[in-house]
């Protein structure tokens, strides 16, 4: 099949909720993939902070293999020995008690959403309220797009889930005031991805958890982007010295395998009984296999590679600055963004930039955002930074 064959094919049968770029890619190998007519690129999107161990990682690629050739799904009907390994390993030396496994993280929040609901149901408690942070991504489903502090993404779907508030994100004052007897939680994200790589201010998320803590509130952070090493720390939760109840993680869980978790301690953890909650596919043996590969090698060394490598790249991307097109560098260890002024806007530079060999994505409030794998080298970095770099130096604006 080519690729023009392959494009019909999409343009005639496929919902159009995707713009997709001009390229089909068939194959990759660590930070470098390939596309269908022979082109290579380093990749510094790791297919939205997903592929942690980068593309066709041996290990990885060998756990999925040798799973498939016994079992790939059975349902949560029967014990399994991979997704008991994982629940183990992924509790191992946290703070959390229980673990919720799914197939993605919108699943994972609105696993979190019902567990919220559920602990206040068993204690005979009127919570009704949630509050969000105005800019937020917490997923596609109908009661996470309402719990997303964004309009543009739940608007089409009213009416929507009532009991969500969303207040200024890094206003610890506008949260305070939100917060009265009938609320029940406080979801944040510690860096919110999607609207620009914006990281939560330390001051504002400390008081926010001594607020949650003053009044019985339930702290939630949405870690789905943040998690599993991505920061340079297993959580994102963790730089801030704090203990939230329930946190969700998915994306670089499974290393490119769809799997999601809620992960929760306290009461909250064990809020849930038989037939409160499931779901078919989800920690199924196959998901459990790639995720344990993934948690094993971030204990064992990656997490440090992590923070290295954010701190390297950081650095790279900083150098930009002198561009007056860039407003803003930010974010932690392999979730960073590069914001930019009105002048220059971020999709032209995606498209010029694979065009050129390397792949980056978009976040919102016009910026660029950067979540290659943890096994990236730092010669792919700078080449990759070397060809921004180029590219703004004969950007006229």
């Amino acid at each position: 099949m080519d690729f023009k064959e392959i494009k019909e094919i999409d343009a005639k049968y496929y919902m159009t909720t995707f713009n997709r770029q001009n390229i089909c890619f068939t194959h990759g190998s660590g930070s470098k993939l390939y596309d269908i007519t022979g082109n290579e690129y380093i990749d510094m999107g790791g297919g939205i902070a997903v592929n942690a161990l980068g593309h066709d990682n041996p290990e990885l690629t060998a756990a999925i293999c040798e799973q498939a050739h016994k079992l790939i799904h059975v349902s949560n009907l029967y014990y399994s020995e991979p997704q008991a390994k994982l629940i183990e390993n992924l509790l191992d030396g946290t703070i959390f008690e229980r673990v919720f496994l799914c197939n993605s993280g919108a699943e994972a929040n609105e696993g979190a959403i019902k567990l919220i609901r559920k602990h206040f149901y068993n204690k005979g408690e009127n919570r009704p309220k949630i509050i969000t942070a105005k800019g937020s991504f917490h997923g596609r489903t109908l009661a996470t797009v309402t719990a997303t502090g964004q309009d543009k993404y739940s608007r089409p779907y009213a009416p929507l889930p009532e009991g969500f508030v969303h207040v200024k994100y890094n206003d610890f004052n506008e949260l305070r005031d939100a917060c009265d007897n009938g609320t029940a939680a406080i979801i944040l994200e510690v860096i919110q991805g999607e609207s620009g790589v914006l990281p939560a201010d330390y001051d504002y998320i400390v008081n926010a958890y001594a607020l949650a803590k003053s009044r019985g509130i339930l702290f939630v952070i949405d870690e789905v982007q943040t998690g599993m090493g991505r920061t340079g720390k297993m959580f994102g939760f963790e730089h801030y010295g704090i203990q939230p109840d329930i946190i969700t993680v998915a994306k670089g869980l499974g290393g490119g395998v769809p799997i999601g978790a809620v992960l929760a301690r306290g009461d909250a953890a064990t809020a849930f009984a038989p037939g409160d909650h499931g779901t078919t596919f989800g920690g199924n043996p196959l998901a459990c296999a790639a995720a344990n590969v993934v948690v094993s090698k971030l204990k064992n060394g990656l997490l440090n590679d992590v923070a290295k490598k954010g701190e390297y790249l950081l650095g790279k991307l900083n150098k930009l600055k002198k561009f007056n097109f860039v407003r803003d560098v930010r974010g932690k260890g392999l979730l960073l963004g590069v914001n930019l002024t009105e002048k220059v806007h971020n999709t032209e530079i995606v498209g010029k930039m694979a065009a050129n060999g390397v792949i980056i994505i978009t976040a919102g409030n016009n910026t660029l955002r950067f979540a290659p794998a943890y096994t990236i080298t730092k010669e792919e970095i700078d080449t990759a930074t070397d060809k921004l770099m180029d590219l703004f130096a004969r950007t006229n604006v």
